[in-house]
């Protein structure tokens, strides 16, 4: 029997802790629980042709989470995080990789096969991103979530 094909659609990014980056995104948190539980989990998202883009596919791989990332001009998404009296504060920086994901032939097929997708509000706030989000829940099966 097949697993079913969990999608974890928007920001991949590292999270920039007073202790170290480590690995985030709601949709590739879930990509990554998600294959914990036995589904067959991918992360779509974008990522730049930088070290820290290198970093993450690398993180990806080890940790056996499929990807379909592509690839910008834009750098990798950050988010740096600062504790101000024990509570965090953060500044996720704009105009990066996962603001444009593409939408390809990989990507179409893909869609057409999960059986379930999970994105959020943050990857929407670009056009490109949010045009993506769109043409994917388009090209789901009539019985994905």
């Amino acid at each position: 029997m097949n697993k079913p094909i969990i999608i974890g659609l928007g920001e991949v990014l590292w999270d920039m802790l007073p202790g170290g980056k480590q690995l985030g995104g709601a949709p590739a948190n879930v990509a990554f629980h998600a294959s914990q539980l036995g589904g067959d989990a991918f992360v779509l998202s974008a990522v730049g042709n930088d070290v820290l883009g290198l970093e993450i596919i690398d993180t990806l791989e080890r940790r056996g989470i499929h990807y379909l990332l592509s690839q910008t001009k834009q750098p990798t998404g950050t988010v740096d995080v600062i504790l101000k009296q024990g509570i965090p504060e953060y500044t996720i920086v704009e105009n990066v990789a996962w603001d444009n994901i593409q939408f390809t032939d990989e990507v179409k097929i893909l869609s057409q096969q999960a059986a379930a997708v999970c994105f959020g509000s943050l990857a929407q706030r670009s056009q490109q991103s949010r045009e993506t989000i769109q043409k994917v829940l388009e090209e789901l099966p009539v019985n994905a979530v």
